[in-house]
């Protein structure tokens, strides 16, 4: 530890020590405010089972394992509900601020290592995921490990800082696939640094990375088993040129949505960069030229992977794996505040990225990701002869199982070329309506909000079927929220 923790003189520690704060009860407000969606509910069927239990389902799951198993041993010591699922997560951007301060400090200084943890702190994105129980988070920490002793290596060529590369590079091809890719581009940087200066450090960080490359044999028979997975189906849309862009815009905007204060902060902090860039080139700012290119390096860099992946193979460009790498954005503009001879200038450009960053974190907040539990007890309440529910998509799926508790409610799913919902052994799975529905029978087929995924099999139920009534269920936590779409239903046969 005393290599992460260089000693700290002066006051800036009691600065620090607020400013953590304040991060820890910000990523707390409201997080348990909405209902677990689909992919939370994935993740705590994860938890269940026996260790063998838990690694054979990793067949039907596209990620690697270090996340489930730090929350499967975080939710065993501290419970397993909704809030401490996601506090696992409020736990890897935390983190993250540490990591950015204590060993930010020898790429930064210590007050450029306060202005990056603000930066941090300003991230919309982080916020967002903060409150997700998913593994994105504990990406972010791992790419930015990987950048910070990637750096620190290159310039100092000690080995407990390529030792602690290698422990970062290990930890991000075992947290997420798009923090493997940013960690090979990372690493790429720093083994081309070294052949264009000849420095002999080249050697060991090849063996270096032929270490992780060997620890992560044990996994990649499960990592062959994915990726044929992927081949076979997956959510991603179409590479364009919209989906590239919405790449670069979400790290600074509400996630589903934009507003003034998001747009301002995104044109302001791509100014931040541009203006850096061409200050990269100018013989004053060569201290920082090394950190800025590799920062740029390891963002864009993923992003050609993944846009090349897909364009040669199945589509795998998703403005959400943007969290990995989105810490790589707040480099250039702390680099800019901290090169900034006009305080006052310097002060203005903090807090204003600062307020709008929280003030964008907090309408994320206060989003509702589905009316789950409601849409239980409105069937409940309002059409008690119903027992048995067809989902039409998976995002209803696990999350109106896990919110049923003894409503009586069944659930149902007619087999779809894209689903993870074996995950979900409540949910009884079919080939066709006959072979769960006796003529006669009143159902009930859910859909979310207008979502065309699997629509084949809603136009099925449809045509075998008496349509009795359609209703509607409306997210009370949000406004304008989203919407479960009811269909009444009583079955005629094929």
């Amino acid at each position: 530890m005393k290599y992460i923790l260089p000693k700290l003189k002066g006051n800036y520690l009691l600065i620090f020590i607020p400013i953590f704060v304040f991060a820890a009860v910000f990523y707390m407000v409201r997080l348990g405010f909405s209902d677990l969606w689909s992919d939370e509910v994935y993740t705590k069927s994860m938890l269940d089972g026996s260790l063998p239990d838990f690694f054979a389902s990793f067949k039907n799951d596209l990620h690697p394992p270090l996340y489930y198993l730090g929350l499967r041993f975080f939710t065993a010591l501290f419970g397993l509900n909704a809030v401490t699922l996601r506090l696992f997560s409020v736990a890897g951007v935390l983190a993250t601020i540490l990591l950015g301060y204590f060993a930010g400090q020898r790429i930064f200084g210590k007050r450029g290592a306060l202005y990056f943890c603000l930066m941090l702190i300003s991230v919309p994105m982080l916020a967002v995921y903060s409150h997700q129980a998913r593994m994105y988070t504990w990406a972010s920490f791992s790419v930015t490990g990987v950048f910070i002793y990637s750096y620190l290596f290159m310039t100092t060529g000690k080995n407990r800082d390529l030792v602690l590369l290698f422990i970062f590079t290990v930890i991000a091809m075992y947290i997420h696939y798009y923090s493997m890719a940013a960690a090979f581009v990372a690493n790429l940087f720093v083994f081309l640094y070294f052949l264009i200066t000849k420095n002999k450090k080249c050697l060991p960080h090849l063996s270096s990375l032929l270490l992780a490359t060997i620890l992560f044999l044990p996994w990649i028979f499960m990592f062959i088993v994915q990726i044929k997975k992927v081949q076979h189906a997956f959510w991603a849309p179409e590479v364009s040129f919209n989906s590239i862009l919405s790449c670069f815009t979400i790290p600074f905007t509400e996630q589903f949505w934009t507003s003034n204060y998001s747009t301002s902060l995104t044109v302001l902090m791509y100014s931040l960069i541009v203006v850096t860039l061409f200050m990269s080139f100018t013989k004053t700012f060569s201290q920082f030229r090394l950190v800025f290119w590799l920062s740029v390096s390891v963002f864009l860099g993923t992003l050609f992977v993944a846009t090349i992946i897909s364009l040669i193979s199945q589509p795998i460009l998703s403005s959400r794996y943007v969290m990995a790498i989105v810490t790589m954005l707040v480099v250039p503009p702390t680099i800019l505040i901290i090169s900034l001879k006009i305080k006052w200038l310097r002060m203005i450009l903090l807090s204003v990225i600062l307020l709008l960053g929280v003030k964008v974190s907090i309408s994320n907040f206060s989003f509702s990701y589905g009316p789950y539990k409601q849409t239980i007890e409105y069937i409940s309440a309002t059409y008690p002869g119903i027992r048995k529910i067809l989902h039409i998509t998976e995002v209803t799926a696990g999350p109106l199982v896990e919110y049923s508790g003894n409503s009586g409610l069944s659930h149902y799913w007619l087999k779809a070329e894209m689903s993870n919902v074996d995950a979900f052994t409540e949910v009884h799975q079919y080939n066709k309506p006959e072979e769960f529905l006796q003529p006669g029978e009143e159902f009930c087929a859910v859909r979310f909000h207008n979502l065309e995924l699997n629509k084949q099999n809603l136009d099925l139920v449809l045509s075998e079927s008496e349509l009795i009534k359609t209703d509607t269920v409306s997210d009370n936590k949000f406004k304008n929220g989203i919407i479960i779409q009811l269909y009444l239903l009583k079955y005629k046969g094929n």
